[in-house]
């Protein structure tokens, strides 16, 4: 006869049970058992049930957690905040955290950075979190701090982000890498290369496959060949053998500064490392340099003779390269295979880009019937390629009609533009009607743009001299010797002219 187990015994052996990783199946065997021997209410059992659930079944997770009633744990509370915050409803990681609150329980350096993921993911203003870290003492820990500044990072608020990166006082590798990442992804790239020129020379933390990911990154937006170099070979040095990790940022920083020929060789040396992302870095490359035909080639031989499955940014980039070299065949027999052959259903920039492969051939009308056939409204980039169609053909009658059709929808708000970015749109309109000769519409577009107070973002030239990267715009005279400069450009234009 079987010797019962004590209540003891029992939570044991489902602790080790939970631990075990069981499958799904598995895991409401065990909960059943919880259930029918009373200790799922057990705080230890049931905590231990949620963070076991939550990540693979959050239906069971929140079985498990309301058994914990009336008083779950902070391990309870974390694991379901950590769960919604990578699922489909990040509110809710919120709404737990505040009953977390209202229980008196109080957050860690484990639950809040899940916490402001689920705040990143909703766009959410990640200054109540930051006051609540402040209040409990959690804001220098560097795994919070590093959730705050890519937090803050995600809404373009890099003064707080930088804010929080100062008043971190162990900063570590992960806390380095987040401050260049930050400034990388909105394209603040000469302060990220600054951060990490100033993680080498404080010294207080090595350099990691991250940190020149960021670098490279840093370098290839502002065109820095010089300084990628530089990283390139440092990278060499520091991460002893390792430095093929950072491949794809390597293929990219080079195509990006205009070097595809150290691409290439960067690219050729990775046999044995080449994942999706470097192919797609490659191609990219390629196609950014009017090399279209390579582009595809590389392609196919991507996903035919090494088996490589592509990816949404894969057929970007070879669909952009198809438009810039005209391969109008090629583009749509590329397009068509995403979703029969691939599986991979087209998104916006796929859409974007066949209107502009068929407005670039001069065939508005298949561009337009691609626009109309997008099962989502397009953005702004999409309409920018239209008209931008009608412009290179002349086709302004198909530019009126869509000007006309714009207008009854607003002519930028409403059409995936946000405040700021519809001056180049406007500016699109006008200057189709300068290439027809339509004067009195130019002008009246212009009006428009003066009364809603509508500036097109300027555009800046980046040289490097003597390895810094200098930017200016047309006409810019911050230069102190911008009058010598101007001068002796007149001076020049003026031999020219007389020869």
């Amino acid at each position: 006869m079987p010797v019962p187990l004590s209540l003891h015994d029992a939570q044991a052996q489902l602790l080790s049970a939970l631990d075990s990783r069981p499958d799904s199946r598995r895991l409401k065997q065990i909960l059943a058992l919880a259930i029918a021997t009373g200790l799922l209410c057990d705080p230890f059992v049931s905590a231990r049930a949620v963070a076991t659930a939550a990540p693979s079944d959050l239906p069971l997770a929140h079985l498990a957690f309301r058994a914990a009633s009336p008083r779950p744990s902070a391990f309870a509370f974390a694991a379901l905040i950590r769960a919604h915050s990578a699922g489909p409803s990040p509110d809710l990681a919120l709404h737990l955290f505040s009953d977390m609150l209202r229980t008196g329980l109080y957050p860690d350096s484990f639950s809040f950075p899940f916490l402001l993921r689920a705040s990143t993911r909703l766009h959410a203003d990640p200054s109540p979190g930051h006051a609540i870290a402040l209040r409990h003492g959690l804001s220098s820990h560097p795994h919070v701090a590093t959730s705050l500044l890519h937090a803050y990072a995600a809404l373009g608020l890099l003064d707080a982000a930088r804010r929080v990166f100062d008043e971190t006082p162990q900063r570590t590798t992960v806390t380095w890498n987040a401050i260049i990442s930050c400034h990388a992804k909105s394209a603040s790239h000469e302060r990220g290369l600054s951060f990490f020129v100033d993680m080498l020379t404080h010294g207080e933390a090595q350099p990691n496959s991250d940190t020149f990911a960021g670098a490279l990154a840093c370098c290839a937006g502002v065109g820095a060949l010089a300084h990628g170099r530089a990283s390139h070979a440092l990278a060499t040095r520091r991460l002893a053998g390792r430095a093929a990790v950072v491949g794809t940022g390597l293929v990219h920083m080079y195509a990006k500064c205009g070097s595809l020929e150290a691409a290439w060789n960067v690219f050729d040396v990775m046999d044995d490392v080449k994942d999706a992302s470097t192919w797609t870095a490659m191609i990219g490359g390629l196609a950014m340099h009017g090399r279209g035909e390579e582009a595809v080639a590389l392609f196919e031989r991507m996903v035919g003779e090494e088996g490589v499955a592509p990816d949404g940014l894969a057929f970007t980039n070879v669909l952009h390269a198809c438009s810039h070299s005209g391969l109008v065949e090629a583009g749509i027999r590329l397009f068509n295979e995403m979703k029969e052959v691939y599986g991979i259903e087209p998104r916006m920039e796929h859409y974007g880009t066949m209107v502009d492969l068929f407005g670039r051939a001069g065939r508005l009308e298949a561009a337009i019937e691609v626009l109309e056939l997008m099962p989502f409204e397009p953005n702004q980039v999409v309409w920018g390629s239209l008209l931008h169609a009608c412009a290179i053909n002349g086709e302004l009658g198909f530019g009126e009609r869509l000007e006309e059709r714009l207008s009854g929808l607003g002519l930028g708000l409403g059409l995936g533009m946000v405040e700021g970015e519809e001056g180049g749109f406007f500016v699109g309109v006008s200057n189709l009607y300068a290439g027809g000769g339509k004067w009195d519409e130019v002008g009246r577009v212009r009006d428009r743009m003066v009364e809603r107070g509508v500036r097109k973002e300027s555009a800046v030239s980046l040289v490097v001299v003597n390895g810094e990267v200098h930017k200016f715009l047309v006409g810019d005279t911050r230069h102190p010797l911008a009058t010598e400069i101007h001068r002796m450009l007149y001076e020049i234009n003026r031999q020219i002219m007389s020869e």
